[in-house]
């Protein structure tokens, strides 16, 4: 099931409409799903993805939980979701983080590198801890880095470097097309739009409003589960 709203959202978010279809290619190759899957909260009831993009771990997610509700801002993004990862369990709504308007509680609220474009992280902290059902769980995995903004250049250097590697990962075919998508014009331009935490500031922010969590370094991202006893 999708539901688009019909208000206008910013061109920042709304500029994965123009890479969708390859960053559904890239995230499926690179999925991180075995992280949240190993994570999951005691209660199987409702679980909510925050940045679904195209559905992968949404998808996962439908497997475990009686319904999922996966939310992003991306009209493209979600419409992929429907036609690749549609199932009854499974509700797609177009919803900014920013502003989360949900009329329901959870018992596992999950977002895969999300939070780093957000406007107001503390904002949407606090809202995702009202979310939560009492012995609900949240499990993010974000980006985390000692510059807040690396150049295009070093973004460019990490592809060419990770190339080989993926070609061994992937085969070559997928490794090329992949290398395409991360030296795109649209991906790039996108890049340069990120505001990273550093691991210091990230576990200062996050222990704030989850105090004692715990976090997982998982290379240039950082882990973080927390559950509401």
């Amino acid at each position: 099931m999708l539901k688009i709203n019909n208000r206008k959202f910013s061109d920042r978010y709304v500029a994965f409409d123009a890479f969708a279809t390859e960053y559904d290619f890239a995230a499926t190759l690179q999925s991180q799903n075995d992280f949240f899957t190993k994570n999951l909260s005691t209660n199987k009831g409702i679980a909510l993805d925050i940045g679904c993009g195209s559905g992968i771990l949404a998808f996962e997610l439908a497997k475990y939980y009686t319904n999922v509700v996966a939310v992003d801002l991306s009209a493209k993004m979600l419409a992929i979701a429907s036609q690749k990862r549609s199932a009854l369990n499974i509700e797609y709504i177009q919803m900014d983080a920013n502003q989360l308007t949900l009329d329901r509680k959870f018992d596992l609220i999950v977002s895969a590198s999300t939070f780093h474009n957000l406007q107001h992280l503390p904002t949407t902290l606090q809202a995702i801890k009202k979310l939560l059902n009492p012995h609900g769980k949240v499990v993010f995995i974000d980006n985390v880095s000692e510059v807040e903004t690396p150049g295009i250049s070093s973004y460019i250097a990490g592809a060419s470097r990770e190339f080989i590697s993926d070609c061994s990962k992937y085969g070559f075919r997928n490794a090329s097309r992949l290398f395409k998508f991360r030296t795109s014009p649209s991906w790039l331009k996108h890049l340069a739009s990120h505001r990273y935490l550093s691991e210091g500031r990230f576990k200062k922010i996050y222990s704030r409003y989850f105090p004692g969590c715990y976090f997982v370094k998982l290379d240039s991202f950082l882990g973080v589960i927390w559950e509401y006893l």
